[in-house]
Protein backbone atom coordinates (compact mmCIF):
# COMPACT_ATOMS: atom_id res chain seq x y z
CA UNK A 1 0.00 0.00 0.00
CA UNK A 2 1.36 3.41 -0.93
CA UNK A 3 2.17 5.75 2.14
CA UNK A 4 0.01 8.42 2.48
CA UNK A 5 -3.06 6.73 0.74
CA UNK A 6 -6.20 8.86 -0.27
CA UNK A 7 -9.35 8.21 0.58
CA UNK A 8 -12.47 9.39 -0.71
CA UNK A 9 -13.78 10.77 2.46
CA UNK A 10 -12.17 12.45 5.45
CA UNK A 11 -14.40 12.91 8.63
CA UNK A 12 -13.33 15.92 11.04
CA UNK A 13 -14.92 16.14 14.35
CA UNK A 14 -15.07 19.46 16.01
CA UNK A 15 -15.84 20.42 19.73
CA UNK A 16 -16.86 24.23 18.63
CA UNK A 17 -18.27 26.32 15.91
CA UNK A 18 -14.87 27.85 16.44
CA UNK A 19 -12.87 25.59 16.01
CA UNK A 20 -14.63 24.48 13.10
CA UNK A 21 -13.73 27.40 11.36
CA UNK A 22 -10.07 27.21 12.57
CA UNK A 23 -9.90 23.76 10.89
CA UNK A 24 -11.36 25.49 8.11
CA UNK A 25 -8.95 28.06 7.52
CA UNK A 26 -5.87 25.52 8.05
CA UNK A 27 -7.23 22.92 5.39
CA UNK A 28 -7.61 25.67 2.98
CA UNK A 29 -4.27 27.38 3.56
CA UNK A 30 -2.77 23.78 3.42
CA UNK A 31 -4.71 23.56 -0.07
CA UNK A 32 -7.55 21.23 0.45
CA UNK A 33 -11.27 21.88 0.69
CA UNK A 34 -13.24 21.05 3.58
CA UNK A 35 -17.28 21.11 3.12
CA UNK A 36 -19.59 20.63 6.08
CA UNK A 37 -21.71 17.13 5.78
CA UNK A 38 -24.29 16.62 8.79
CA UNK A 39 -22.20 17.36 12.11
CA UNK A 40 -18.77 16.85 10.05
CA UNK A 41 -16.14 18.94 8.26
CA UNK A 42 -15.01 16.66 5.26
CA UNK A 43 -12.10 16.60 2.95
CA UNK A 44 -12.79 14.34 0.08
CA UNK A 45 -9.89 12.54 -1.70
CA UNK A 46 -6.93 13.09 1.21
CA UNK A 47 -4.55 11.15 3.38
CA UNK A 48 -6.08 11.09 6.69
CA UNK A 49 -2.60 11.60 8.38
CA UNK A 50 -1.79 14.31 6.25
CA UNK A 51 -5.20 16.36 7.34
CA UNK A 52 -4.70 15.78 11.06
CA UNK A 53 -1.53 16.67 10.86
CA UNK A 54 -2.28 20.05 9.04
CA UNK A 55 -4.80 20.17 12.10
CA UNK A 56 -2.47 19.46 15.12
CA UNK A 57 0.44 21.56 13.84
CA UNK A 58 -2.03 24.93 13.43
CA UNK A 59 -3.61 24.17 17.03
CA UNK A 60 -7.01 23.18 16.29
CA UNK A 61 -8.72 20.74 18.79
CA UNK A 62 -10.71 19.31 15.64
CA UNK A 63 -9.64 15.78 14.59
CA UNK A 64 -9.74 13.35 12.21
CA UNK A 65 -12.47 11.22 13.30
CA UNK A 66 -10.15 7.46 12.54
CA UNK A 67 -7.42 8.86 14.32
CA UNK A 68 -9.48 9.64 17.31
CA UNK A 69 -11.14 5.77 16.79
CA UNK A 70 -7.26 4.11 16.12
CA UNK A 71 -6.68 5.98 19.71
CA UNK A 72 -9.68 4.05 21.34
CA UNK A 73 -8.16 0.58 19.40
CA UNK A 74 -4.67 0.91 20.98
CA UNK A 75 -6.11 2.30 24.29
CA UNK A 76 -8.05 -1.20 24.34
CA UNK A 77 -5.18 -3.59 23.53
CA UNK A 78 -2.92 -1.78 26.34
CA UNK A 79 -5.80 -1.67 28.51
CA UNK A 80 -6.20 -5.54 28.02
CA UNK A 81 -2.10 -6.19 28.48
CA UNK A 82 -2.07 -8.15 25.62
CA UNK A 83 -5.18 -10.62 26.92
CA UNK A 84 -6.73 -11.42 23.65
CA UNK A 85 -7.99 -15.11 23.77
CA UNK A 86 -11.69 -15.19 23.02
CA UNK A 87 -11.61 -11.62 22.58
CA UNK A 88 -11.69 -11.28 18.34
CA UNK A 89 -15.05 -10.02 17.99
CA UNK A 90 -14.27 -7.31 20.26
CA UNK A 91 -11.21 -6.50 17.93
CA UNK A 92 -13.74 -6.78 14.77
CA UNK A 93 -16.00 -4.45 16.34
CA UNK A 94 -13.26 -1.16 17.12
CA UNK A 95 -12.27 -1.98 13.39
CA UNK A 96 -15.54 -1.59 12.01
CA UNK A 97 -16.04 1.64 14.60
CA UNK A 98 -12.56 3.18 12.97
CA UNK A 99 -14.17 2.55 9.43
CA UNK A 100 -18.05 2.84 10.15
CA UNK A 101 -17.52 6.44 12.36
CA UNK A 102 -14.77 7.62 9.61
CA UNK A 103 -17.43 7.22 6.75
CA UNK A 104 -15.08 4.24 4.98
CA UNK A 105 -17.27 1.06 5.23
CA UNK A 106 -17.38 1.39 1.74
CA UNK A 107 -13.90 1.06 1.26
CA UNK A 108 -12.41 -1.11 3.49
CA UNK A 109 -13.60 -4.21 5.45
CA UNK A 110 -12.13 -6.31 8.59
CA UNK A 111 -10.02 -8.78 7.81
CA UNK A 112 -11.85 -12.33 9.14
CA UNK A 113 -11.03 -12.59 12.64
CA UNK A 114 -8.44 -14.85 13.64
CA UNK A 115 -6.55 -12.55 11.10
CA UNK A 116 -7.46 -9.64 13.41
CA UNK A 117 -6.05 -11.26 16.47
CA UNK A 118 -3.17 -12.20 14.57
CA UNK A 119 -2.61 -8.07 14.18
CA UNK A 120 -3.87 -6.80 17.36
CA UNK A 121 -1.41 -9.01 19.14
CA UNK A 122 1.66 -7.80 16.89
CA UNK A 123 0.41 -4.55 17.51
CA UNK A 124 -0.05 -4.62 20.97
CA UNK A 125 3.63 -6.29 20.98
CA UNK A 126 5.30 -3.31 19.17
CA UNK A 127 3.33 -0.95 21.34
CA UNK A 128 5.00 -2.23 24.51
CA UNK A 129 8.69 -2.84 22.89
CA UNK A 130 8.00 0.66 21.23
CA UNK A 131 6.27 2.76 24.09
CA UNK A 132 2.80 4.45 22.44
CA UNK A 133 4.38 4.40 18.78
CA UNK A 134 2.55 6.37 16.00
CA UNK A 135 -0.17 3.59 14.17
CA UNK A 136 -0.34 5.40 10.44
CA UNK A 137 -3.45 4.61 8.69
CA UNK A 138 -1.70 2.82 5.85
CA UNK A 139 -0.62 0.41 8.81
CA UNK A 140 -4.08 0.29 10.13
CA UNK A 141 -5.47 -0.53 6.93
CA UNK A 142 -2.69 -3.36 6.67
CA UNK A 143 -2.78 -4.90 9.77
CA UNK A 144 -6.74 -5.09 10.08
CA UNK A 145 -8.74 -4.43 7.12
CA UNK A 146 -9.40 -5.78 3.32
CA UNK A 147 -10.22 -3.95 0.22
CA UNK A 148 -14.51 -3.75 -0.22
CA UNK A 149 -14.67 -5.60 -3.72
CA UNK A 150 -17.04 -3.66 -5.92
CA UNK A 151 -19.65 -5.87 -7.25
CA UNK A 152 -20.22 -5.14 -10.99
Amino acid sequence: MEPGRLEPLVRIRCPSPEDEARCRRLLEAGGLAPESSLTWLVVRDASPDGVNRLLVVGGALGRVVVREQIGKLIGWLVDRQGSLEGRSRNVKSLVERVLTSGGLSQCHAPKPEPALLIAARQLYERIMAEGAPFVAWDEFLELFCAPVSKAG
